[in-house]
């Protein structure tokens, strides 16, 4: 097998392996190489070495699997850390049990490292999500997802073990959102919901990760002053919908200003921006939370959403979890 850098003429294979392996619920079914191009080439910090390719020299060059890695970000999203992240490694099905996916994941490690990185993970968990957004995970960046069957036992059998784990919620938007919170009253005559078409960027990283996304932003503000009390992002999920069959939308960043919270404005927010959806074409809303967020969780269980899958980030077992 040979192994080298991409070049610009893979695309159309590398979708091929795409849709041979990756046929979980998690990931976006390519129909054109379209989309290699805005989530991953388009990138800034993207370059050749970042993506390996396994191509086999005796089926003219054809190519076996790929793998691809990339940095995460400062504390302050200004620029990469030195926290390397292998993002995925595939490897289609008629060429596994030979040791492909291992040397793969083996110079990935070993590309990272000789630039620099301290620390090495599997898995594109944000904000540790250089590449894959858009095109892996639904409405954020979850991590390898459980719903993948061979991944975590190759982890596993390579050293690595599960870390940080991110929920997947679905909630079907055909059904009503009847939500018993006495403080909604208070809330209501106090805040506003609004619409705007925001740039959904905060920061550099940010930029790079979403910057071609055309989101919807939902503002919670306070009437009398006119402050946003909090806010969150939604965004058209058609890809995944066709893996899905049904359309389907993703809400990401829920955030409420500190002095604010524990008053039941998330959920507000969230059964306010729910109704809105239901008027539009959508079937289906999906949600992301960590594990370790009972808070979140909860708001999710009160609003009708259902735990649908869960994704982790994947780190060496001498590292720690």
């Amino acid at each position: 097998m040979h192994y080298r850098p991409f070049r610009n003429t893979d695309p159309p294979a590398l979708m091929e392996v795409w849709n041979e392996v990756l046929t979980g619920r998690g990931a976006y079914p390519l129909r054109t190489p379209a989309p290699f191009d805005r989530w991953i080439l388009s990138k800034p910090f993207f370059t050749p070495d970042a993506l390996l390719v396994a191509e086999d020299p005796d089926a003219d060059r054809k190519i076996a699997g790929f793998a691809l890695s990339g940095f995460g970000p400062t504390e302050d999203r200004t620029a990469q850390d030195t926290g390397g992240v292998v993002c995925c490694v595939l490897v289609r099905p008629a060429y596994r049990r030979r040791g492909i996916g291992r040397e793969l994941l083996r110079r990935s490690e070993e590309w990272l490292r000789g630039r620099g990185a301290d620390v090495v993970v599997v898995g594109s968990q944000r904000p540790y999500n250089p590449y894959l957004f858009g095109l892996y995970g639904g409405a954020n960046s979850p991590g390898i997802l459980a719903s993948e069957p061979d991944a975590d036992a190759f982890l596993k059998a390579m050293g690595y073990e599960r870390g940080e784990g991110h929920l997947v919620f679905q909630r079907p938007l055909d059904k009503p959102v009847d939500v018993a919170d006495g403080r909604f009253v208070g809330l209501r005559r106090r805040f506003d919901i609004q619409m705007i078409r925001p740039t959904v960027s905060q920061n550099w990283w940010e930029e790079c990760v979403w910057g071609v996304l055309e989101p919807t932003e939902f503002r919670v503000v306070d009437r009398m002053t006119g402050a946003p009390a909090g806010r969150l992002v939604n965004w058209d999920l058609e890809g995944f919908g066709w893996r899905w069959n049904k359309p389907a939308t993703g809400i990401f960043d829920v955030e409420i200003r500190a002095h604010l919270r524990r008053q039941g404005l998330a959920k507000f927010l969230l059964a306010s921006v729910l109704k809105l959806l239901q008027e539009q074409f959508y079937a289906v809303a999906e949600l992301q939370v960590w594990a370790d967020d009972p808070a979140g969780i909860g708001i999710c269980h009160a609003l009708g959403f259902e735990q649908v899958d869960v994704g982790y980030r994947y780190r060496r077992a001498e590292a720690g979890g």
